[in-house]
């Protein structure tokens, strides 16, 4: 059995974004300007953290099997950077809604339900030992510790 559970990785780096999901969700409609730039800030760097990883570990391995596939990944990841950074201006100047934030996230969620299905799958038993472990060192190993989200904090 391999030492690194590369799928099991990936979906804890999903399950870290998914946090941040919901709490820029509960920042969007609580109206909360400051900490939702904070965390479009924080979700734009883990973003690009979990791309770059797929990109450089996974994709060109994965191109040999399925070189079209990994087009419309590479596509997907291009589309979701572009919009992130559109967004990210509309975030800076307080004129993104809400429901277009949750637009993107959903966004963002069916990109990563097809790499659960397709890509991770595959990566836990054929990606090379070595590009397995420099790929498990590239990404984070859990969700980052913050405070209580809004839903959580005492009420006064």
């Amino acid at each position: 059995m391999r030492p690194i559970d590369l799928q099991q990785r990936f979906l804890a780096d999903h399950r870290r974004l998914e946090k941040l999901f919901t709490q820029l969700m509960e920042a969007f409609n609580a109206d909360a300007r400051e900490e939702t730039q904070q965390l479009w800030s924080e979700l734009e760097r883990g973003l690009e953290t979990h791309f770059t990883a797929e990109e450089r570990f996974l994709f060109p391995s994965f191109a040999l099997v399925d070189p079209v596939e990994t087009g419309h990944l590479s596509a997907e990841h291009a589309a979701l950077r572009a919009r992130v950074a559109d967004l990210g201006v509309g975030v800076d100047l307080k004129l993104v809604r809400a429901d277009v934030a949750k637009d993107f996230i959903d966004g963002i969620r069916a990109h990563a339900a097809r790499e659960d299905a397709l890509l991770y799958r595959w990566a836990n038993t054929a990606l090379p030992e070595e590009a397995a472990a420099r790929l498990a060192q590239s990404l984070p190993l859990g969700p980052k510790e913050r405070g209580p989200t809004r839903a959580e904090q005492p009420r006064a």
